[in-house]
């Protein structure tokens, strides 16, 4: 048997490309139904029971091949989109994703029989007995089917399912297949339905059946053709293509035209779009293992430190003398530098991807949430085209889930109280992105109740999250911020949706660990937004130099909200903690040898050099001996030789040759 291991990956991310097709078609058909959305559905589920059988993975196959059935079913019937049905479609989509999730863990597989169940009752049709597979050709029929591809004809599937009232199916099988051969010229193979042991009606053996012909006639044309047949309950017609087994099996010299080629003359061709408009032609794409990507990431990388290396030496040189050899040096590394920053702005583009392939999981998340809290909830998105590093997209699923499901829970009123409010009875939820300079800017927002300090520092105080000296002088804007504090939650009950006190907590730490910032803008009665910044990549980030105690170490940009230079008198002692105020609002001040335990340097200079840094919903001043300026740096992680060093993120090495180490910022300003 074939080992199909090697095609386990590619088998992966094809199944979760047409579950999420899917799972999309499926809201859009709820909101708007549409026959170009169930045939979208229908191949999407074609596909996947096509390529699940290849794989062996027979339980897939056959519960896609009930909900294949089943779009079938409405396709030809056309029948009411109840929330019935749709729910039921979702229902066995979520046991299609059960499935796969169980072939990646290599789990046991779940029983489905009840979901299919509740298709065939609801599509009320009998079960069909038995297993039918698409026939593999013979050597001999593969040469039939070669010789008329070659000479411009296609080779099709035609699947009938006979009525289960017809009476002598055999008779009518064979009479079917006499007519197929008529209207189509060429019947290359037949497939019968399995005879299962101890069955009572050998005519249920031709139940269904599947004939591979190869004809010039169009899909469209041979439906309206056999469809007449009063006696047939579903016709399905779709290309066929041969396996490479097959071709390999033959012998004759057949010049085949390539696979590319025949799916183009045997695929159907379907017009989505009005008479005036024009298709566009689909831009071809290749599939890159992000391992490939990552390794290509540390080249540039090196030739990065290389880059500022040769510039480093071609500087000091120029200071020294200026013969032409050294200005030629220069302008090699000038060139080299321009050629590096194209070649990994390039890389970096190939990992990033559309902020929409996330953004896209969402209405199914609102459509369930909508039902289980009987609230009526929208969401609207905006900028998916947004492009974001695919290792950021991937950390950034949880914090968005619970922003989501907190909003749906606790911020957005019933429709009851909206009402009285003066609000539409819809609750909205929005989710905006988009570039601001070197940042991804995320906003999530929602037209709920808002959020009210005073009640969420009430809430801190009771559950002892804060003193009351610190209640004291919390703002109702710091207040606010409690809420990413953990274990608070102003729920009087837990429910599935939201009230342990672990969502908003999560957001912080995953937003930190990302190197982001986070703002929150409410207003009561009227509804809140959270302000999500992101640097575009982790890889390679703009970083600050900075001298302390004699080593040079690293802040990331991103986390630098300001450099000031004060005087000692500026620092302030506030409530037993050294302060300083920044345009108005208290920063906390610490000395960056202080809190790394280095030693202390004398000071010349009679202004400290400062630098503010924020992360997430955080900011803290630090003091520092030298600001050196900033440059690109290539992250290098440590290891796990080091053991736990919280304040490093990685370390990097410099234009001198010399190791840098990388501050964490959250951690820093956690501190």
């Amino acid at each position: 048997m074939m080992d199909l291991s090697a095609y386990r990956d590619i088998f992966i991310e094809e199944l979760n490309d047409q579950l999420e097709r899917m799972d999309q078609s499926l809201l859009a058909l709820e909101l708007s139904p549409s026959v170009e959305l169930v045939q979208t559905l229908f191949r999407a589920a074609h596909t996947i029971k096509g390529s699940a059988s290849t794989m062996d993975f027979r339980e897939l196959s056959d519960l896609t091949h009930e909900v294949e059935y089943a779009l079938e079913w409405v396709r030809e019937k056309k029948p009411e989109m109840t929330s019935e049905l749709i729910d039921t479609l979702f229902r066995s989509l979520d046991a299609m994703k059960v499935l796969r999730d169980q072939y990646i863990r290599g789990e046991a597989y779940a029983d489905f029989r009840a979901v299919v169940r509740e298709i065939k009752d609801l599509i009320q049709t009998p079960a069909v007995v038995g297993q039918l597979k698409v026939p593999q050709l013979q050597p001999a029929e593969s040469i039939v089917a070669q010789v008329a591809i070659v000479s411009g004809k296609q080779l099709l599937s035609i699947h009938i399912v006979l009525e289960q009232k017809c009476m002598m199916k055999a008779a009518r099988y064979h009479i079917l297949r006499q007519r197929i051969e008529e209207i189509c010229g060429t019947v290359v193979a037949t497939s019968l339905m399995e005879s299962q042991p101890g069955a009572q009606n050998e005519d249920d053996h031709y139940g269904q059946f599947i004939i591979i012909v190869a004809t010039s006639k169009d899909t469209q044309q041979l439906k309206a053709e056999l469809s007449s047949d009063s006696d047939i309950h579903m016709l399905e017609i779709d290309p066929y293509l041969l396996e490479s087994n097959e071709v390999a099996a033959t012998s004759a010299p057949i010049e085949l035209i390539s696979e590319t080629e025949q799916t183009k003359q045997s695929l159907p061709t379907v017009n989505t779009t009005g008479p005036d408009e024009k298709v566009k032609a689909a831009q071809p794409t290749v599939r890159v293992s992000v391992e490939r990507l990552d390794h290509l990431m540390n080249l540039v990388g090196e030739l990065l430190i290389d880059q500022t290396s040769l510039a480093d030496l071609s500087g000091s040189g120029a200071r020294k003398e200026s013969s032409p050899l050294i200005r030629s040096i220069s302008g090699v590394s000038d060139h080299m530098g321009r050629v590096i920053k194209e070649l990994q702005e390039g890389v970096m583009k190939t990992r990033m991807l559309p902020i929409d392939q996330l953004f896209s999981r969402f209405p199914r998340l609102v459509r369930d949430l909508s039902q289980k809290l009987g609230k009526d909830l929208e969401l609207v998105i905006q900028g998916g085209e947004t492009e974001l590093d695919r290792m950021i997209i991937e950390e950034l699923s949880d914090p968005l889930i619970h922003l989501i499901r907190n909003s749906a829970d606790h911020g957005i009123e019933n429709a009851e109280v909206r009402a009285e409010n003066g609000k539409p009875s819809k609750g909205r939820i929005t989710l905006t992105s988009f570039h601001e300079e070197n940042h991804v800017v995320i906003r999530y927002s929602d037209d709920g109740k808002g959020i009210d300090g005073e009640k969420i520092k009430a809430s801190a105080l009771g559950k002892g999250i804060i003193s009351e000296e610190q209640a004291a002088r919390l703002t109702t804007q710091e207040a606010v911020h409690l809420i990413f504090e953990p274990g608070f939650s102003t729920a009087s009950s837990v429910s599935e949706v939201s009230g342990r006190g672990v969502g908003m907590d999560i957001v912080r730490s995953q937003i930190g660990r990302l190197n982001g910032i986070i703002d929150i803008d409410t207003e009561v009665g009227v509804g809140t937004t959270f302000t999500i910044r992101l640097p575009l990549t982790l890889a390679i980030i703009k970083g600050l130099l900075v001298k302390v105690s004699g080593r040079v170490l690293i802040l990331p940009m991103y986390n630098v909200a300001e450099i000031v230079r004060i005087s000692p008198e500026d620092i302030q002692m506030i409530q037993g903690q050294q302060a300083i105020l920044n345009h108005g609002r208290i920063v906390p001040f610490h000395r960056l040898c202080d809190r790394l335990n280095y030693p202390r340097t004398d000071r010349k200079s009679k202004t400290i050099p400062l630098v503010i840094v924020r992360s997430v919903d955080k900011i803290a001043a630090y003091a520092v001996d030298e600001i050196i300026g900033n440059q690109e740096v290539v992250i290098k992680t440590l290891g796990t030789y080091l053991g736990a060093m919280n304040h490093l993120s990685g370390a990097t090495i410099l234009g001198n040759g010399k190791v840098a180490l990388i501050l964490d910022a959250s951690y820093l300003v956690s501190l």
